[in-house]
């Protein structure tokens, strides 16, 4: 697991800029990735920073972001009988994208090893932890010109990881009605709510809209 990691190391830097320039310190910054370990979902937060925090904004859009956790969990959570109580909730800490895509098919084959699981996942958390520090010192450093941060694609490090993740998950035609309510709904929020709340909007409006869609869909075909 250590090479995705590594992959992860540009988006960890980008972030830690990011996050400096909305005015979080370095151990700020440090503390949130440590804790949250959540890229997508912290540039999500990201997005939404503001002073006053809002707080209800952050939580909703956070969920929508991180929802399917709630599903990888699921896929998870039979595997994880024999494994003491005590060491669960660290599963569940590091279990992300990559390093849970990796171990559930060794799971699947009957293969698993939750010390590789463990171990990867805290390789993986340091990694992006440390990037985003990296990341917030050189904000304040090398950095700090908004120019060279532009030049070296950093202000663009988390629309390209929206954009991936995007594409991972479209499904083909069935994904472009949701996707279309959902860009639409987030369209009207932004001209109706101020501050970010089209954020919110955009993804619970094409959310549930895509769960009807699939719902009646799989009710037809019984």
């Amino acid at each position: 697991m250590i090479l995705p990691g590594l992959a992860s190391l540009p988006f960890g830097i980008g972030f830690g800029v990011a996050a400096a320039q909305k005015g979080l310190s370095p151990l700020e910054t440090t503390i949130m990735s440590l804790t949250v370990f959540a890229g997508t979902a912290q540039m999500v937060a990201l997005d939404l920073w503001a002073r006053p925090l809002p707080l209800v904004a952050l939580f909703v859009t956070v969920f929508v972001a991180n929802l399917r956790y709630f599903v990888m969990g699921a896929a998870l959570q039979p595997h994880m009988n024999r494994l003491p109580w005590y060491l669960q909730p660290l599963v569940w800490h590091v279990t992300v994208d990559q390093n849970w895509a990796v171990n559930i098919a060794e799971y699947q084959r009957g293969k698993g090893d939750f010390a590789r699981f463990l171990g990867g996942g805290l390789g993986m958390s340091l990694i992006w932890t440390g990037s985003c520090l990296l990341g917030g010192l050189a904000a304040s450093g090398p950095l700090s010109d908004p120019a060279l941060v532009k030049r070296l694609g950093l202000d663009f490090v988390g629309v390209a990881v929206f954009v991936v993740v995007a594409a991972t998950l479209f499904r083909g035609k069935r994904d472009i009605a949701p996707w279309a309510v959902a860009i639409l709904a987030a369209l009207g929020a932004k001209w109706l709510f101020a501050g970010n709340w089209y954020i919110v909007v955009g993804g619970m409006v094409g959310g549930l809209f895509g769960a009807i869609v699939d719902t009646r869909r799989d009710a037809a075909r019984r």
